[in-house]
C-alpha cells in the first residue's frame, strides 16, 4: 500500500493541505511499509501555491461573453418526427433561418403560442412512446397533418404577401421553399384527397398545382390541430429552419419543450432527409447557466458551483464543434455535457456563472479539456489509464489521492458480482481462453494514485491473462476505476510507519517541504496518511480497524472467489479523470475557493481568459 502524506499549515490564515504520494516501483511489498520520499514533496508545489491565497482572475475582456453555441437537443436516433413548443413569456414565434455567423434572419411570425414543428410527411397527433405530439405511426388518430398541398400560382416577395394570398382560402398558409415564398392551401394524407380539393377550386376558377414534399420539408402547426402556420424547405442545402420567441420588450423569454425550459432560439433540419434534428442556439454563458445546475445542485456551496462553471466552460470550448456532422457544436447529453436549459437553474448557480463569466482553465496557452465526474472514491486517475490517451497531451489530467471527497459524506460504494463461467465467456470474447471458468483474479499492478492498473485472470486451464483497468472496467461495467475484491484483508497498521528515502524516521522534526514560491518550510506536526482504503489518518493515531472486506482497494490483492463467484467492490461514480464534483463540494465546505478546487484537480493549470 502506498500512503499519501498530508501536511497542514496555517499561512496567511488559510488552511492548506499538501499532498504527495510516496511510491516505490510497482510496490513489491504492499501493506508492509509506508514511506515518503523527500524528492516527491516537490510535486506538491502547486498545492502549496494555493495556500498563498490562490490566483485572482482579471476582469473579463470585452466580447468574452458574446460567443454563440449550438446545442443539439434531439438528433441521430433521438431525432423527432414532431416536437411541441409553448411560448409562455412572449407573444408567439418568429420564423426564419440562421446565417453562417449564427445570426437569426427573420422571415415571418405567428402570434400562436402553442405550436409544434413536424417533418413534412403524414404525421398524426397522439401519444406514442410516452410522448404526445405528431408521429407517423399513429395512422388511426383523429388529427392528421398530410404531406400533399395545393399551391397557388406564382411566387411572392415576402412572408406577409404570401400569407395574405393564402388567407383567402380555408387552410391556407405561407411557404418558403428553396428561398422563394409561395402560398399553399390545405394538407392531405393521400394524393387523391388533394386531387378532389384541386377540382373543387378549379370549379371556382382557381387553378392550383399539387405539391408533395421533399425529404427536407418542415411544417409548423398549431399544437393538437392540422392547421399549418408555416412551411419551410431548404431542399437539402443545410440551411434549416430557425425559430425564436417573439419578444415584448426586455427580459428573459423562455420556451417550454418536452419538460424543459430554454432561452434562445431553435434550429430544425432534416439531416440526410431523416427526422428533425433540433438545436438550441443561444449565448454561450446562457448555455453554461444550463449546464451548471444540471451537473451540480443549485443548493451547493457557491465556490463548488463556480469551479463547475469554469470546468464546464473550459470543457465545452476545448471540444470545439464535436457534432459538426449534425451541424451543431455540442450535445445536451452526458456524451458532451448534461444540459437542460433553464429547467434546474436558480439564483445560486446563475451567480456562479456570472461571477466567473468568461473564465477558463488554461494549460500552456490553450484551454484545458477539464473533464469531471461525480466521485472518485478516494483517488482520481490519469487520462492515459482511462482513455489510453498520450499523457503528454494532458499533463493536467493526472491521477492523485483525493483527501477531500470523503468529507462530503457521499455514499459511493458499489459491488459487481459475476460467476466464473460468465467471466470466462467475457474473457474469451476478448481473446483470452481461460478454459471453462476463472480460478482466481489478482490486481498485479497499480497506477501512481493507487488504483488498479493491471488485473490478471487465471483460468481453470492454468493460463494467465492480464487486462488493463480500462478493459476491466468496460468488460464488467464497473462504476469507477477504484476497485478491488470482496475478500478479507489485513488491518491497517495501528501506527503507520513513516520512512524517508527508505529509512524509517521517528518524528517529523527536521522534515521540510518546498512551497510554490520555492521557499523551504518546516513540515510541522500535522501530518496525515491517506490509506489504501481512502481514509485520512494522522500519523501516530491508529485506525484500529480492517478493510471491511474491501479486499485491498488501492493495494495489490487477489481472490479465488466464493464458490466460483467473484465480487468486485469499489468506490466512486464516473471515469475518475479530472474534478470530482463531490470533492469540489467538500473543499468548498472546508473554505477553499473555486481556484483552489480547480488547481487541485487540474494539476498545473491557471485560470484566465481566452
Amino acid at each position: 500500500m502506498n500512503p499519501c502524506i498530508t501536511y497542514q499549515y496555517n499561512i496567511n490564515t488559510l488552511k492548506c493541505q499538501f499532498d504527495t504520494a510516496a511510491r516505490s516501483g510497482e510496490m513489491e511489498k504492499p501493506m508492509k511499509r509506508k514511506f515518503v520520499q523527500i524528492a516527491a514533496l516537490c510535486l506538491c508545489a502547486v498545492l502549496l501555491s494555493l495556500c498563498a491565497g490562490g490566483q485572482r482572475a482579471a476582469a473579463a475582456p470585452a466580447g468574452s461573453s458574446d460567443r454563440i453555441i449550438r446545442v443539439g437537443l434531439h438528433f441521430g436516433t433521438g431525432a423527432m418526427e414532431g416536437l411541441n413548443f409553448d411560448n409562455t413569456t412572449g407573444n408567439g414565434y418568429r420564423f426564419g433561418y440562421y446565417d453562417g455567423a449564427n445570426q437569426f434572419v427573420p422571415l415571418g411570425s405567428t402570434g400562436q403560442k402553442a405550436i409544434s414543428v413536424v417533418k413534412t410527411m403524414n404525421v398524426y397527433y397522439g401519444t406514442f412512446s410516452g410522448y404526445t405530439s405528431y408521429h407517423s405511426a399513429l395512422t388511426t388518430a383523429n388529427v392528421a397533418v398530410g404531406e400533399y398541398h395545393l399551391q397557388l400560382p406564382g411566387s411572392y416577395s415576402s412572408f406577409a404577401e404570401a400569407q395574405a394570398a393564402a388567407s383567402a382560402y380555408a387552410g391556407g398558409f405561407p411557404a418558403y421553399i428553396g428561398g422563394v415564398f409561395y402560398a399553399r392551401v390545405g394538407n392531405y394524407t393521400a394524393r387523391g384527397g388533394a386531387e378532389t380539393a384541386q377540382a373543387a377550386l378549379a370549379a371556382q376558377g382557381v387553378e392550383t398545382t399539387i405539391r408533395g414534399t421533399s425529404e427536407y420539408g418542415i411544417s409548423v402547426v398549431a399544437t393538437g390541430t392540422n392547421n399549418i402556420l408555416f412551411q419551410f424547405d431548404d431542399l437539402g442545402q443545410g440551411t434549416g429552419m430557425g425559430m425564436e420567441p417573439n419578444a415584448e420588450g426586455p427580459g428573459e423569454y423562455v420556451t417550454l419543450s418536452k419538460g424543459c425550459t430554454y432561452v434562445g432560439g431553435f434550429r430544425f433540419e432534416r439531416v440526410n432527409g431523416g427526422s428533425l434534428t433540433v438545436v438550441n442556439i443561444l449565448g454561450f454563458e446562457d448555455y453554461i447557466k444550463g449546464v451548471v445546475p444540471h451537473e451540480m445542485s443549485n443548493s451547493w456551496p457557491i465556490e463548488a458551483l463556480k469551479a463547475q462553471a469554469v470546468a464546464a466552460r473550459s470543457y465545452a470550448l476545448s471540444l470545439g464543434s464535436k457534432h459538426s456532422n449534425y451541424h451543431f457544436d455540442i450535445c445536451a447529453e452526458t456524451h458532451c455535457q448534461a444540459y437542460s436549459g433553464r429547467t434546474r437553474a436558480g439564483s445560486n448557480s446563475d451567480a456562479a456563472v456570472e461571477q466567473t463569466v468568461g473564465q477558463v482553465a488554461i494549460w500552456n496557452g490553450k484551454i484545458a479539456q477539464t473533464s469531471y465526474y461525480s466521485s472518485n472514491g478516494g483517488a482520481s486517475e490519469s487520462s492515459s489509464t482511462v482513455w489510453g490517451s498520450n499523457q503528454a497531451n494532458y499533463p493536467y489530467l493526472v491521477g492523485k489521492v483525493d483527501p477531500y471527497e470523503a468529507a462530503s459524506g457521499v455514499k459511493n460504494d458499489y459491488t459487481k458480482t459475476v460467476d466464473s463461467a460468465a467471466l470466462a465467456s467475457k474473457l474469451k470474447a476478448k481473446g483470452c481462453d481461460v478454459g471453462d471458468g476463472v480460478a482466481s483474479i489478482a490486481v498485479t499492478s497499480l497506477t501512481d494514485s493507487g488504483n488498479p492498473k493491471l488485473v490478471t485472470f487465471t483460468g481453470s486451464n492454468g493460463k494467465k491473462f492480464s487486462l488493463n483497468s480500462r478493459e476491466v472496467v468496460g468488460m464488467l461495467a464497473l462504476s469507477s476505476y477504484r476497485y478491488g475484491f470482496e475478500t478479507a484483508a489485513a488491518p491497517e497498521p495501528s501506527n503507520p510507519e513513516l520512512s524517508v528515502n527508505g529509512k524509517p524516521v521517528d518524528s517529523l522534526s527536521g522534515l521540510y517541504a518546498v512551497d510554490g514560491s520555492g521557499n523551504i518550510v518546516p513540515v510541522g506536526e500535522n501530518a496525515y496518511v491517506i490509506t489504501g482504503s481512502g481514509a485520512t489518518q494522522p500519523i501516530g493515531q491508529g485506525s484500529g480497524g480492517g478493510s471491511n472486506g474491501s479486499g485491498g482497494l488501492g493495494a495489490l490483492s487477489s481472490t479465488t472467489g466464493n464458490n466460483g463467484v467473484f465480487t468486485f467492490i469499489g468506490k466512486g461514480w464516473g471515469h475518475n479523470v479530472g474534478m470530482s464534483q463531490w470533492g469540489a463540494y467538500a473543499m468548498a465546505q472546508q473554505g477553499y475557493t473555486y481556484l483552489n478546487i480547480l488547481q487541485f484537480y487540474y494539476t498545473g493549470i491557471t485560470v484566465g481568459y481566452m
